[in-house]
């Protein structure tokens, strides 16, 4: 009994012991961290003036209005003094003030408030940035020379694998909030700023006071100070600073614990543009700091030193803040894009590389993120890549229209949701076009309601490195693949009045078919007794168009709205800001593209876009203009099957899904190969039906009225499909399964004839192999005799089957043949 009261005795001790151990633990603001933070100061400054992006006509401007707000600034912080001064000297003739000291304490006093206390040169300097962009684009450029300078001193190196990720690219496609609001209104950030320092400066001034009260007062900075520092950095640190406190005079007591204090929040302004990206929590961020206390308390005391210096302090602080630039570098790992920034900022919390850091000499800090070497010869794979690199990534359990990787607009300014290098293979995860409005069920009430003001969901834009406008973007697609734990797509009929089709003037009503996937194969419980392997494709992949291309879009488009003669039906699809989803952008863009942005609804002949080409499969390739810097690339829209035309518009099987693309830059490649619009070389990969396994029917400009078109091409198209769907009809199955089916399974459309007027001839390919009964014209022969029961497609809720309408009697023979026009 008496051992295990002694031990338990002893595990108390060890406890207790413990907690006193951690609570005077100073390991976050060693010495060698604060010496190392001072030394940061000396090598940033001298690393930022290396900076040629610096010493630019914009940068020289705000350095001579620096310097005269660094002027104005010691003017202002003057004034009171100067009051006081002026009063005292009107006071001088009505009282004799010639032996009087208590005048001259007054001013010197009121001075050391101003500069010690309230730290107002401090509050000026500080308020800059919320009045200026500045110093913001400082901390970027500085990002970037970083970088540049990094690669520049490894680039001799035999094995780049083992150089560190880059910082720029990533942080600059992050938006810009205030990190400690999460806020882009300006107004608001100033406000709380302002706050910030008033109620620190109206502390610091009560306390500053408490100090003059007689007994007590002498101990009331001391006890503040234990108070902040233990706060701050533990209670070993604040126990010296409250003993050597009560032995300082009051002057130099509060020199000091302001000097620590400006010195910290100097340091949270300066990494204000990290923060303003990186989203951190309150905790997250206090943790961070605290982690990092003495590096960041040496470096910034070497700056706030500096600060002080007459009318330069200003200019100063813009040195500071480029410096602050190489500092984040250094005491956190480069950012991933944001599509994968999920759990970052609590990964950054600890200093893990601390200790090494600590150990480096100056001369080597930079390679504090360089990747150590293979461990062996035998563990490295020279012979080809281990992984694939995922670049964007998609979460179904979050809307759509707050994932910033996506968007679905086309505009050059949406900021860019990754980085890809020239010769880069990834990854790429895209959600399906409706960003999962579509579900997984027997009902066409998704299909009817669909909200088509959303449409479609990309993933990107990319940045593809070293592409510049006028260069051609070899795009070449390894695989596509649906999500292992989401084997199934949908083909849908949209109804007329929200949406439509090729054939909605005859099949107005909203229908769905649900697809499952089996490795290369697909079938339908709505559709039975087909089965046919997928020709697996991304139905738009694009590059963002410049501003001149984007404008030339909506005048061309919108001359084509207002010259329609067409009844109830929309010629092309102008910018609409409802729904509009900008990706990362700020507020601002974001307003800007909801009103400029292109639709993704068409392709286009100056990059692409929404082609639907079935045979754009694995192994393709496809030539892209570039039209802005960094390309801007986006893909979406995968389809597992998609028959020629997709003539249901949501006619494909349609489903989210991952695509492995190559990317190369073909430099000049425009202006080359003289192209006016994307070209393609199809991969090798395609279901294979012999040339007598297809029944082909035709059409030709006359439509279903009887009425004659001129060469018209999408009139012999739909007659080419009616017919179709009237031979199919034999076998039992309904119009509306038929006008699914075509549109998502692998049928040959082809123009057969384009000279002969006034009828253009066209023809519709349909595999019989894709059915596991015979559909040749002997058994049409038979098929009335005994039909099938092939089940019925997904209708709106209370709806067993879909309308049948003849509409388009009074059609023209142009602006789409076939069509009703207004009275």
């Amino acid at each position: 009994m008496a051992t295990a009261d002694r031990l338990e005795r002893r595990q108390s001790f060890d406890v207790v012991a413990e907690q006193v151990k951690r609570k005077f633990d100073i390991s976050h603001f060693d010495l060698n961290a604060v010496i190392r933070g001072v030394q940061l100061t000396l090598v940033g400054a001298q690393r930022a003036l290396q900076n040629p992006d610096i010493f630019t006509s914009r940068h020289y401007k705000q350095a001579a209005i620096a310097v005269a707000a660094g002027i104005l600034i010691r003017l202002l912080i003057s004034i009171p003094i100067i009051g006081i001064r002026v009063l005292l000297w009107f006071l001088s003739f009505g009282i004799d003030l010639s032996n009087a000291t208590w005048d001259d304490k007054l001013v010197v006093g009121l001075g050391f408030v101003e500069e010690h206390v309230l730290q107002a040169p401090l509050f000026f300097m500080s308020l800059m940035r919320y009045v200026t962009p500045t110093l913001d684009d400082l901390f970027m450029d500085s990002i970037r020379w970083v970088d540049t300078t990094y690669v520049n001193k490894h680039k001799h190196d035999e094995d780049p694998s083992k150089l560190r990720p880059m910082y720029y690219p990533n942080l600059r496609q992050y938006s810009v909030r205030d990190g400690t609001t999460n806020s882009t209104s300006t107004a608001e950030n100033i406000s709380m700023f302002i706050y910030r320092f008033a109620r620190k400066g109206a502390i610091s001034l009560a306390v500053f006071a408490a100090s003059y009260l007689p007994y007590v007062g002498r101990f009331v900075l001391p006890a503040a100070s234990f108070w902040t520092f233990n706060k701050a950095v533990g209670l070993g640190p604040a126990s010296v600073i409250f003993g050597t406190g009560v032995l300082l005079p009051r002057r130099y007591l509060v020199i000091f614990l302001q000097s620590y204090f400006a010195s910290r929040s100097l340091v949270r302004e300066l990494l204000e543009p990290y923060f303003a990206r990186i989203r951190f929590t309150s905790e997250q961020k206090r943790k961070w700091f605290r982690s990092r206390e003495g590096l960041l308390f040496g470096f910034g005391i070497g700056f706030y030193i500096l600060l002080r210096v007459p009318l330069l302090g200003v200019l100063i602080y813009g040195i500071a803040e480029a410096s602050a630039a190489y500092l984040i570098t250094k005491v956190s790992d480069p950012p991933p894009p944001p599509s994968e920034s999920s759990g970052f900022a609590e990964s950054q919390l600890e200093w893990r590389n601390k200790q090494k850091f600590l150990s480096l000499s100056l001369a080597n800090m930079d390679s504090i993120h360089d990747k150590p070497p293979p461990e062996t010869p035998r563990t490295q794979n020279k012979m080809g890549k281990t992984e694939i690199r995922t670049v964007c990534k998609v979460d179904f359990y979050k809307p759509a229209s707050e994932q910033p990787q996506l968007h679905n607009r086309w505009h050059p300014d949406i900021p860019f949701a990754g980085t890809i290098g020239d010769g880069e293979t990834v990854k790429i995860e895209c959600v399906d076009w409706t960003g999962g409005q579509i579900g997984n069920n027997d009902s066409a009430d998704d299909m009817k309601n669909v909200d088509l003001t959303k449409i479609h969901y990309l993933s990107g834009p990319f940045e593809i490195e070293g592409a510049q406008p006028g260069d051609l973007l070899l795009v070449e697609i390894m695989d596509v693949q649906p999500f292992q734990d989401r084997p199934w797509g949908f083909t849908g009929i949209f109804d007329k009045n929200n949406g439509g089709g090729f054939l909605d003037e005859i099949y107005p009503s909203a229908a769905k078919a649900i697809w499952d996937f089996e490795g290369i194969y697909a079938t339908s419980r709505h559709i039975p007794g087909v089965k046919f392997a997928g020709l697996i494709h991304p139905g738009i992949l694009g590059c963002a168009p410049s501003a001149e291309v984007l404008a030339t879009w909506n005048k061309r488009e919108g001359e084509l709205v207002a010259a329609s003669p067409l009844a109830d039906r929309d010629v092309a699809h102008l910018p609409q800001p409802i729904n509009t989803h900008a990706g990362a952008a700020s507020k601002e863009v974001a307003e800007k593209v909801a009103k400029e942005g292109a639709r993704t609804v068409p392709g286009r002949p100056e990059h692409g876009g929404n082609c639907d080409i079935k045979n754009l499969s694995r192994g393709s390739k496809v030539y892209l203009p570039v039209h802005v810097e960094g390309a801007k690339f986006s893909v979406g829209d995968l389809h597992f099957s998609q028959g020629d035309g997709e003539i249901s518009f949501c006619g494909a099987i349609e489903m989210a899904g991952v695509i492995t693309t190559n990317f190369k830059v073909i430099k000049n490649g425009v202006k080359g190969m003289g192209l006016k619009s994307p070209i393609y070389i199809p991969g090798p990969v395609e279901p294979s039906f012999g040339p007598g396994r297809y029944i082909y029917f035709e059409g030709f400009s006359v439509d279903e009225h009887g009425k004659q078109h001129y060469m018209d091409v999408t009139v012999a198209y739909r007659q080419t499909v009616l017919r179709c769907i009237e031979y199919l009809r034999r076998f039992g199955y309904s119009d509306y399964q038929i006008y699914l089916l075509l549109s998502c399974a692998p049928v040959q459309g082809h123009v057969a004839g384009i000279v002969d007027v006034p009828n253009a001839c066209t023809t519709l390919g349909l595999p019989m192999d894709i059915f596991d009964f015979d559909i040749s014209p002997a058994a049409a022969l038979k098929a009335g005799e005994n039909k099938r029961d092939l089940g019925s497609c997904a209708f709106e809720t209370g709806v067993t089957e879909g309308k049948v309408t003849s509409g388009g009697k009074n059609s023209q023979i142009s602006w789409g043949g076939g069509l009703t026009y207004k009275e």
